[in-house]
């Protein structure tokens, strides 16, 4: 490697929920590190996926979108959105052309133009359409001018669709021709320091949200309890068993043909003692130590999913445990092409009233900055 003209730095990502960060994101590393659904505010967490060239590291921080919901999480979502910025060497600022420009987004370009940090402009979704283009390059102008800044802090201004592939070699060669030169920040091998159980819980989250589409995504949250790599063999038929998900004591106010349907599934279940035995704890892992992983076994997987009431959780089991049983069989096959080898996974469905204003459930779900 040559350190003198190796080029590296820190790249956050920032824009309206749901204008596609996520999505480039992915396509720029050329692997699912976040969250894609149709459903704005799907990342929560502020997630570093690292791009590995031959002469360039870029290391991407993925950012909640900045609204305007009051609640404490969406404080949060924004608070962490903002300080992902701090430290980095180059903004990436996505809009949505698709949509109209609106007070949200001058809100960001204002906060922007705060910021002394070079800035690239993605103007994505292109290949919806570009009726609303030409109305972000002017109000970013107008703004400029307002605020009396003569050298314009965005390098370039890209049109791309993250969701076809079309520019992001271009937007890629632009960030990495933006980068100060100098030494790598991770080991090439690495390619994200997003935790384990974070990533398993926004694969079920984002299965929740793509399944229930608009029904309740912002009333879940998913918390991964246990990742365990165990020794034995089970069964192809015990692992689609759960599937089914079982569901802790919910609300008193919950039905009793809720409860009917909890008592049914109780047969079903494999008891926590069973999975006890020889275990490796992989919660707080980076990433799969693939080398050191038992050679026979599963990976068991205990997964909490809050809503608010116990009405949510009825929507979320489904009839019969049914629309549970798809989030977990889709979310399942995903989960074991990161670990390579067969995974239990076992979903809980809890009635947490009102935690996203809760700062200890909050801390729990990895949502709360300090």
């Amino acid at each position: 490697m040559d350190d003198k003209h190796f080029k590296s730095g820190f790249v956050a990502i920032i824009g309206r929920p749901n204008a596609g960060k996520s999505t480039m994101l992915n396509a720029l590393l050329g692997s699912k590190i976040s969250i894609v659904s149709p459903i704005p505010q799907t990342t929560r967490h502020q997630i570093k996926g690292i791009l590995n060239l031959k002469n360039a590291q870029v290391v991407f921080v993925d950012t909640p979108g900045i609204h305007s919901f009051k609640d404490n999480l969406a404080s949060q979502l924004n608070t962490v959105a903002r300080q992902s910025i701090e430290g980095c060497d180059l903004l990436i600022y996505m809009v949505d052309t698709s949509r109209a420009f609106g007070k949200e987004e001058s809100d960001i370009m204002y906060f922007l133009t705060k910021q002394k940090i070079k800035t690239i402009m993605v103007l994505n979704k292109i290949d919806l359409g570009k009726k609303h283009m030409g109305e972000y390059m002017e109000c970013w102008q107008r703004i400029l001018k307002e605020r009396n800044i003569e050298k314009d802090p965005i390098a370039y201004y890209l049109p791309i669709s993250a969701k076809t592939g079309q520019n992001i070699t271009e937007l890629r060669d632009a960030i990495v021709e933006s980068l100060p030169e100098q030494v790598p920040f991770y080991d090439k091998e690495t390619s994200t320091d997003f935790p384990l159980k974070f990533r398993v819980a926004d694969i079920v989250r984002e299965k929740l949200f793509l399944i229930l589409k608009n029904e309740l995504p912002h009333s879940l949250a998913v918390e991964v309890e246990a990742i365990k790599d165990m020794e034995g063999k089970i069964k192809e038929k015990d692992i689609k068993r759960t599937e089914i998900g079982f569901f802790k004591e919910a609300a008193k106010e919950d039905s009793e043909e809720s409860k009917q349907d909890d008592a049914a599934m109780e047969d079903e279940e494999m008891e926590d003692e069973e999975v006890e035995g020889d275990e490796s704890n992989l919660l707080f892992a980076l990433s799969v130590p693939k080398d050191k992983l038992k050679k026979a076994g599963f990976i068991y997987i205990k997964v909490n999913i809050y809503v608010n009431r116990a009405s949510q959780k009825k929507i979320v089991v489904g009839e019969g445990g049914k629309l549970l049983k798809e989030i977990g069989s889709t979310a399942r096959q995903e989960i074991e092409s990161i670990f390579g080898k067969k995974v239990y996974l076992q979903l809980w469905v809890e009635v947490l009233a009102d935690w996203q204003n809760k700062p200890r459930i909050l801390k729990e779900l990895g949502y709360w900055v300090e």
